[in-house]
């Protein structure tokens, strides 16, 4: 079958039909995927449930997986792929239910170099309910007026795993996973290395505090341009079809999950992240 591209929404997403990712895409085909991708922000491959051994070699021409820093949650078959699951308990302390990912975030902003790129795969995915939104943060910088992007330009922010200012209800972690972990420090607007476009870079499950501002100034800046950047006209809504590759760009994005799925339905999506460089 031959590769098809069409849009899914009307701020970003792009949906590839005609990709079988039983064996590795070639190299032409991949790099039709990329381009679509780095149009797009979100690319979904439609398709069918993968063994994860054959999920992770099909997802090799992104680029070099990053082993999953939770050990509890990664696959016994792929160091690569952490299992995301509506069973999910904080096992080590109190036992309830941990729902990753339901607030508004980029992943791995803790890092010094963040991921690039996030792929979740569909294992299974309820009925109804458990949607993953997507808001396009190129779209939400290009909105701002020159005035306060001239404001943002030079300033960076704390991140850190445990924020006091986070949404998530985060697992309980051991002494060795929070030393793994210290703050960092990135520019609140970003150059993407491969665009060349800016895009505002806010993760408020991890974002701490603007670098030499005052704590209430600081929560003033970062409420306000979250509740921008998430205005419904950057969004996009993804409805998930079970076997659906959904990769997405980290460096010009936030997403969340929604466990708004009814009590007793299943949803397992098993996630692969892309090395990425530190953020400029």
């Amino acid at each position: 079958m031959a590769l098809r591209l069409s849009r899914l929404g009307p701020h970003m997403g792009i949906v590839a039909e005609g990709v079988d990712l039983a064996t590795p895409p070639d190299a032409a085909t991949f790099a039709a995927l990329r381009a679509a991708l780095l149009d797009g922000i979100v690319l979904c491959i439609r398709g069918r449930p993968l063994p994860p051994p054959t999920y992770v070699a099909a997802m090799g021409g992104f680029g070099a997986a990053r082993s999953q820093l939770g050990l509890h949650r990664r696959h016994p078959e792929a160091e690569e792929i952490m299992i995301l699951s509506s069973e999910d308990r904080d096992e080590k302390g109190d036992g309830k239910r941990i729902v990753v990912g339901a607030a508004w975030h980029t992943d791995d902003s803790f890092m010094a170099e963040p991921c690039s790129l996030t792929i979740l795969h569909g294992v299974r995915v309820p009925e109804v309910g458990g949607d993953t939104q997507f808001v396009n943060m190129y779209a939400a910088y290009d909105a701002l007026d020159e005035e306060t992007k001239r404001r943002l330009a030079p300033l960076r922010v704390i991140h850190r795993y445990d924020s006091t200012r986070k949404g998530n209800r985060i697992t309980t972690r051991t002494a060795e996973e929070v030393a793994r972990t210290p703050d960092v420090d990135h520019p609140l607007i970003r150059t993407h290395p491969e665009t060349g476009r800016k895009a505002l870079y806010l993760n408020p499950n991890r974002m701490e505090q603007v670098a030499g501002m005052e704590r209430a100034e600081s929560d003033r800046l970062l409420d306000g341009l979250i509740a921008h950047a998430t205005e419904e006209r950057f969004q996009y809504r993804h409805k998930w079809s079970p076997g659906d590759v959904l990769v997405w760009d980290n460096r010009c994005s936030m997403h969340k999950a929604n466990a708004d799925y009814p009590e007793g339905s299943r949803r397992e999506m098993h996630r692969i992240i892309i090395e990425g460089t530190r953020p400029f």
